[in-house]
């Protein structure tokens, strides 16, 4: 059976950091190890066991942080003396972030059938901070066109938002099975009642944790 995984980066990863917390660390998400998890977990599954799984693709979803971002809230900044602390803040942050994930792409690059979709990241000037917009539409019509493209049997969801829940429940009238992995804490109900099962990433056992997330040996 054919395998699609789809990562909502910023849903997942925030499951993650709840778990961790729950759990008195700090652990990270490695990537590259995740296929294997992912694939590893569904054969131990008795509907799975006898079957040939096969991994197809990873499609990781996330809000970029972009050279045009960072020049608004430097302008907002310039124009807001009096928010100064405030925005200086998340200027910092965001430059940061965007060296981060500039690294994390470039590692990216190297991975085995792994793209990713990125989606500029957006700047609220009234709210001043920084919001993401787009990335649990472009899960949705991608699930859905892979669907009745018929290019996977199986399609494991990183993502608990209730904005997917339509693609879901329409991926399943056409016969694929969904499977959502996630924490509880960033996962809508509906979605875990319509997924055809639910990994729970707050009920992994550490030796499971330990083959897709880190924790910094100086932590």
């Amino acid at each position: 059976m054919r395998v699609l995984i789809l990562i909502d980066a910023k849903n997942f990863e925030k499951g993650v950091i709840n778990v961790s917390k729950k759990r008195n660390e700090f652990r990270y998400i490695d990537f590259y190890k995740l296929n294997n998890f992912i694939l590893g977990y569904l054969r131990k599954n008795k509907q799975y066991s006898q079957e040939n799984l096969v991994h197809l693709r990873t499609y990781f979803y996330t809000g970029e942080y972009t050279d045009k971002l960072i020049d608004k809230i430097e302008k907002h900044l310039e124009n807001n003396p009096k928010e100064a602390d405030i925005i200086k803040n998340i200027l910092e942050r965001a430059k940061k972030e965007k060296e981060k994930q500039t690294t994390f792409f470039n590692y990216a690059k190297d991975y085995y059938f792994f793209e990713i979709k990125k989606k500029p990241l957006q700047f609220s000037y009234s709210d001043t901070k920084i919001i993401q917009k787009g990335v649990d539409v472009q899960i949705a019509v991608d699930l859905i066109d892979f669907t009745y493209k018929n290019i996977y049997d199986i399609c494991v969801l990183l993502s608990g938002d209730i904005d997917l829940l339509e693609s879901v429940k329409t991926a399943k009238e056409l016969g694929k099975h969904i499977i959502i992995f996630g924490d509880s804490s960033v996962t809508a109900e509906e979605m875990k009642r319509n997924a055809d099962f639910f990994i729970d990433v707050g009920r992994l056992k550490e030796e499971e944790l330990n083959e897709f997330t880190h924790v910094p040996k100086n932590y």
